[in-house]
């Protein structure tokens, strides 16, 4: 078992969790620092990353997050509380915004909604940006308590999906392996649907990642739950083509529905339409439709979507009626930013 007395600094940050809870700070210190913890792991921070971040030594801050810390702690609690309160910032300014109900949205709940009534183990594959996990968030949102939804890490490890798994059914972490799969399925239920977003990254971690992966195939056959794999277009072409992951993934997909949801590779007219409506467009000309549709097949829902609400904002702030200019300005704009030319007046 991990030992928390222990400085490591290359370790995943969930081992100071539990840790956190038994220090002797104020009720609203322990908070913040678990929304922080939690930030942390969900962004594959490392002790040395933290620390990086006042700046203090990565002894400062282990001893900072087990409450053993001899200087005071103010000082340093105070720049944690301000981190803290930046990256909640950052997450707000970065979230996907109202949900906005487009027939591929739809599509993709009713893939969520067949893997979770008929406890299928499915896998749901489509572009990046494309609004799975818009769509998906909004599934769990409908259906609380019984959907359980994590992103895989980015490199993956057995540990740290199992982590993310037993944190979001308010499970402890701590424990090891074997330890943690127990807890899940006794906590899961063939009621339960596990949603794991980017599964494509488990791909990429050859040995560990194809552990994590077996470990979920465990833990659906002890608790045949609904359970929806989802991924990029590498995922299909690794069941398809890649010897050392197909066998493994064909077993897992045959547990259930040993179909692949595939999302279509372009975006709609019809959805277009549900998002320029929504934000208050006037109906494009043929032109202005023709060069929204090649942006948003190029970009994704999630570009498309946070540049059509750009243009809301600079046409509220000028305090006019909202035309496709703004639109375009909106998004010259980013594309200049993007590329590091500064504006003449800002």
């Amino acid at each position: 078992m991990d030992d928390i007395t222990k400085i490591n600094n290359n370790a995943n940050l969930s081992r100071y969790l539990d840790r956190i809870q038994d220090t002797p700070y104020k009720p609203a210190h322990k908070k913040m620092l678990t929304d922080l913890i939690n930030y942390a792991v969900d962004h594959d921070w490392t002790l040395r990353t933290l620390a990086d971040k006042l700046p203090v030594s990565t002894t400062v801050m282990h001893r900072l997050l087990i409450g053993a810390y001899q200087a005071p702690t103010g000082p340093h609690l105070s720049k944690l509380d301000d981190l803290c309160g930046l990256l909640a910032l950052r997450q707000q300014s970065a979230s996907d915004g109202p949900f906005i109900e487009t027939a591929l949205a739809r599509y993709v709940m009713q893939i969520a909604e067949l893997t979770h009534v008929n406890q299928y183990a499915s896998m749901l594959v489509g572009k990046t940006q494309w609004g799975k996990t818009w769509a998906l968030k909004e599934y769990a949102r409908r259906h609380p308590g019984t959907v359980i939804m994590v992103r895989c890490p980015v490199v993956t490890s057995p540990g740290r999906l199992l982590y993310r798994i037993a944190a979001q059914l308010g499970l402890s972490v701590k424990g090891n392996t074997e330890f943690q799969i127990a807890k899940i399925v006794n906590r899961l239920t063939p009621e339960h649907l596990l949603i794991v977003d980017e599964i494509h990254h488990a791909l990429d971690s050859d040995k560990t990642g194809r552990k994590g992966i077996e470990q979920l195939r465990e833990i659906y056959d002890e608790t045949q739950c609904g359970m929806l794999l989802v991924g990029t277009p590498v995922l299909a072409e690794y069941v398809e083509k890649n010897d050392k992951w197909k066998g493994i993934l064909e077993q897992t997909s045959k547990r259930g529905a040993a179909n692949i949801y595939r999302l279509p590779d372009h975006i709609e007219t019809r959805d277009l339409e549900t998002l320029w409506t929504y934000y208050g467009y006037p109906s494009p000309s043929r032109a202005m439709l023709a060069t929204l549709k090649q942006q948003a097949n190029l970009y994704g829902f999630g570009k498309t979507t946070k540049r059509l609400r750009k243009g809301v904002e600079a046409a509220n702030n000028a305090g006019v009626d909202l035309t496709w200019d703004y639109y375009l300005a909106a998004v010259k704009k980013l594309e200049e930013m993007e590329a590091g030319k500064m504006p003449e007046y800002v």
